[in-house]
């Protein structure tokens, strides 16, 4: 009570640029909040932003993502709230802005496809737990924006989220060429679910009591969770609707996990995915 909050915000209604703002959220000590592109902002989100008092805004993206209107209407909460918006040319100059506002590019930098969500919403996770930051590439080539960074925050270690279907093996090698010194690793599973497992293994080695459940068929539940995970201490790890893959229930008992946090309603995540059903065949 009484306490202002840094609240960063992204557009519901797609992904680049929430997973890129998850560790900057997580940096800030606040949470991530999800709008959309245009119209009146949902009672949710101003219910929660009337609690949160924001002391300023951190807003993801240019107008395209979330409108000028969108942007007016975060002022209204707040004791004089500014709203600073970083917006690139693309989804890549965009998560580049956000990784340095981070502070995170000197420390681990997580790389991304920036054509899909999946192998990033764990990713955006392990970011804000490690103090890192997160980017996004093209599948067979880093873009200059991302490069850039890279460049100027001479980043300790680099981790490639995905397979090689997914980001090319050149991508690893351009890093290797822009930081000599770095380590660079890919972090990656058969599918998804199992990529998610292998980042809350490298993260967390020894273990988490918490851990965080969302839908890894569906984005905006886990990308507003990512910063709360990274906050809590705990993985985010990914499920199917109904049932729980093989690959999280073996990441989930090696963690020791006491307590489990699933995120969004049943249409998401089932109750019998909460209760840890297993998947068959």
């Amino acid at each position: 009570p009484g306490q202002q909050f840094i609240v960063t915000v992204a557009s519901g209604a797609n992904f680049p640029d929430a997973l890129a703002a998850g560790p900057l959220a997580a940096s800030n000590a606040g949470p991530l909040l999800l709008v959309p592109q245009d119209g009146v902002l949902p009672t949710s989100v101003t219910t929660e932003l009337t609690r949160l008092n924001p002391a300023f805004y951190d807003l993801a993206g240019g107008t395209a993502a979330v409108s000028n209107l969108v942007e007016s209407q975060l002022k209204n909460y707040g004791a004089g709230s500014t709203v600073y918006r970083w917006a690139g040319v693309d989804r890549y100059d965009t998560a580049a802005q956000l990784a340095s506002l981070s502070g995170g590019l000197s420390s681990t930098v997580f790389i991304a496809t920036g054509a899909s969500f999946p192998d990033a919403l764990g990713g955006s996770a392990a970011a804000g737990r490690l103090g890192g930051a997160l980017m996004l590439t093209d599948r067979s080539a880093l873009p200059q924006a991302t490069a850039s960074a890279l460049t100027s925050g001479k980043p300790a270690r680099v981790v490639i989220l995905g397979g090689e279907a997914v980001i090319d093996p050149v991508v690893l090698s351009q890093v290797h060429t822009l930081l000599p010194g770095a380590t660079v690793q890919r972090w990656a599973g058969a599918d998804r679910y199992a990529t998610a497992a292998a980042i809350s293994f490298n993260t967390y080695p020894q273990g988490a009591t918490t851990a965080y459940l969302a839908s890894g068929a569906d984005y905006p539940d886990a990308l507003a969770g990512a910063p709360v995970a990274s906050r809590a201490g705990a993985p985010l790890l990914l499920t199917s609707r109904d049932c729980v893959p093989a690959s999280t229930l073996a990441e989930l008992h090696r963690l020791g996990s006491t307590k489990i946090a699933v995120l969004g309603g049943t249409s998401a995540v089932s109750e019998a995915a909460a209760n840890l059903t297993p998947c068959t065949g």
